[in-house]
Order: C-alpha cells, then structure tokens, then sequence
C-alpha cells in the first residue's frame, strides 16, 4: 500500500477514493487557507474522522507524495484561482488514479485533460528538477553542482525511510528489537552506529508498549550522529542551546547517563514544553529547560559549559522528502535571513563554553553556504579567533542513505 514515488498510486479500493479525497483536500485547506505546515494538518485531519488503519497509512502517505509535487501541481495552466480540491484532483489523475463517474462532476476540474499535459511535459523537459522550485533549482547547481543537486533531487521524491534511536537510559539495541518483534515489528540493525534500527513502517509503533515505556525515540540516522560529536561524558555540564523539542536533547541526556547538567535553552516556550513530556517518558532526568527571552539569558551562562550544541535553524533542504512543504514558503532571501542568523548564534552562543570546552554547529541542509561556509566565516571572525577545527562532516541524502545533515566540532583555546 506504501506511496514509493509520488506520482504513483497505491492499489486503492474504489469505496475509499471518496474518503480519500475529502481528506486530502481538508489538509490542503489547513495547509493553504489556515497556513498549518503539513504535519499539524495532516494530524488535525486524521484526528477529526473516522478512519481504519489502512486509510489513516492511505491519507499520510498519499498527503506527503502529493506535497512532493506541489511545484508541478501549483504551475498548472489554471482557468481560475483553483480551490484545494482541485489540486487533489490533478494529482490523483495524474498519477494515475480514476475517479469514480458519480465523483467527476465535484471533483474534476473542466480542463484537467490540458493541465495533465502540461504537467507531463513539464516534466519531461525538467526531468527531477521539475518537482523543485527554479530558484531552488539554481541555488544548489551553484552552491553543490548540477550532478550532485541531481542525485540528491531524486532522494528527496522517495518516500524514507523510518530510522529508530535506542533509548540507552532503558535498554539496549538488541533488547529493543526482540521488543518490537513481540509486535511483529521486523527491525534491523543499522552498522554505522550502536543505537539506530530501522523499521519498514512506522503504521503501529507508537500503539505498543515499547513507545509508552520510552525505549525508543524516531529519529534519523545522521541526525543520531550529531549528538556524539559533543563527546559529553556523564558529570559534566552540556547546553544544547536550540534544543527545540528534544530529539537531540534526549540523545545528549543518555549519553550522560542522566549525570550531570543539561540545560536544554529555545526561544519557544511550547517547545520546552514538549521537550519536558517526552524527557518524563524518556526516563531523562537530568535536563533543566530554559526560555531563551534575551541576550541576558546567553550571558549569564558565559564560559559555563564543557560543551554546546547549536543545532542551528535552517533552510530545512536536508529533509525535504520529510516535510515536503518546507520551499512552499521559502525564497532566497529567507534563506539569506537565516544564514544572518546562524553567523549571530555561533558568535554569540560560542561565549558559552568554557576554555578548552567544545562547540558543535548541525544543520539540516543540503547547502554549503548553511554549513562549511559558517564554519570558515566563524573561524576568520574576531569572535573566532580562539577556536580551532577538530571535525567536520557531511552527510548527503543521496550517498548515505540519510538526510541531509551537516556537522562541525570546534575546540576553544584553553
């Protein structure tokens, strides 16, 4: 039943293409109309029908394809401003879905055969790049090449892969997967660390025992490779300093083994306080949450820390084919604004360590100039001039296997 390519349906009962699309269109509506970014959509609209299992694992996967070809779908030769519906309808029929008689004359635009056409020489001309903004498209050639943009492209339509980190204040990667077998949950070991197992569905995971004991949390492979870079060890004071929701904030709080400080810092206040419900079913003790409400809040923390995470705000390109909306509200200039802001962390969120302590930049793009270029720009600063380079890596969607993550380890002066 899974969607592996966005323009290609699943087998789909034809009692179930109605229901289908009334709940595409209401989350193209939270999407358009109420500006909800995808999830909070999709979650609201699963959350107020009546739907079987195999419907709610129809509407999510079926929800994401159709975002991954937003760019071609909003394009399209319109007569008219087209209502959420009518999107829908062109994506379905153009990945090959029919539309039952009795539904065409509700859901089916007049000239959806020219806009079809149009749609399929759009990508014939354009190829992958057809699903991507052309701003987008000439950023990355410029930033990482016509190639490399091209590999990576094609990782970002498919469906990923879903990735588990073992919870280590409760169990090990073994215990979890002869627990998730217990549920007939296949999972497998994943070698280029101790801790991550894939799944092939994430469908019943959070339902099981194994999710409200806390022994796992979902999360990427290269995003589960961040956190080690901060080498914290237990008893020492660590700062993820944008910890947002915790998924990297937990990961640092295991690796101390619930020993020593962690103060967990984000300018968004409903985020702590997710981060505080999943550190309860997490078993993580030892972290302190702090709203971040001015500069007051970094200089009261100066040279206290043995090391800091800044998992910076980004662009998001490493993980579009997980929120395929990100570049609907995108644009250069917003991404120029970030990079602005990701030069002011690093200046200012740097002050934090202590002499000989360590500094750790991650973002989740694609870009160099979100990622290397920080670093360089950052070392030849005034601010940086007593800090060296102990590590840096990338990793690519399209040859590891992963999102797009990027991540460096800086060691100030003792």
């Amino acid at each position: 039943m899974a969607i592996r390519n966005p323009l290609h349906l699943p087998r789909i009962e034809e009692e179930d293409i109605s229901i289908l699309l009334k709940a595409l269109k209401d989350i193209l509506h939270g999407m358009l109309v109420e500006e909800k970014r995808a999830d909070t959509s999709i979650r609201h609209v699963l959350r107020n029908g009546a739907y079987s299992a195999e419907q709610r694992s129809l509407i999510v996967e079926s929800g994401y394809a159709m975002l991954r070809t937003w760019e071609i779908l909003k394009h399209a030769p319109w007569k008219a401003e087209p209502k959420p519906l009518h999107y829908v309808a062109l994506w379905f029929t153009l990945s090959g879905g029919t539309i039952p008689e009795e539904l065409r004359a509700r859901y089916i635009p007049q000239e959806i055969d020219a806009l079809i056409t149009h749609c399929e020489m759009t990508i014939e001309e354009k190829g992958i790049f057809a699903f991507f903004p052309d701003w987008f498209t000439e950023r990355c050639i410029k930033e990482i090449g016509k190639d490399l943009w091209h590999d990576i492209a094609m990782s970002q339509i498919a469906e990923p892969r879903v990735f588990l980190r073992t919870n280590t204040l409760i169990c090990n990667r073994e215990t979890l997967i002869d627990a998730l077998a217990k549920h007939h949950i296949k999972a497998i070991a994943i070698p280029v660390n101790d801790i991550g197992i894939e799944i092939a569905s994430s469908d019943k995971i959070f339902t099981t025992d194994v999710f409200r004991k806390g022994m796992f949390e979902m999360q990427d492979i290269a995003s589960q490779m961040i956190a080690p870079m901060l080498q914290a060890l237990p008893g020492q004071r660590i700062i993820d300093a944008c910890a947002g929701e915790g998924g990297k904030t937990l990961h640092i709080s295991a690796m101390m083994q619930n020993k020593g400080r962690l103060i967990a810092m984000d300018i968004h206040e409903y985020k702590l306080e997710e981060l505080k419900r999943r550190a309860r079913r997490a078993g993580a003790w030892n972290i302190e949450t702090r709203l971040i409400t001015s500069s007051k809040d970094i200089k009261k923390l100066k040279s206290s820390a043995d090391a800091v995470l800044i998992d910076a705000p980004c662009s998001g390109t490493g993980v579009l084919k997980r929120n395929p909306d990100t570049l609907m509200k995108k644009s250069n200039a917003s991404i120029d604004e970030l990079i602005d802001i990701q030069n002011q962390l690093l200046e200012s969120y740097s002050s934090m360590v202590k002499p000989g302590g360590s500094l750790v930049y991650a973002s989740c793009s694609i870009l160099p100039s979100e990622g290397e270029d920080r670093i360089s720009h950052f070392l030849a600063s005034e601010k940086g001039q007593n800090w060296t380079l102990d590590e840096s890596r990338r990793w690519c969607p399209a040859k590891d296997g992963f999102d797009g993550f990027y991540g460096a380890r800086l060691r100030r002066s003792p």
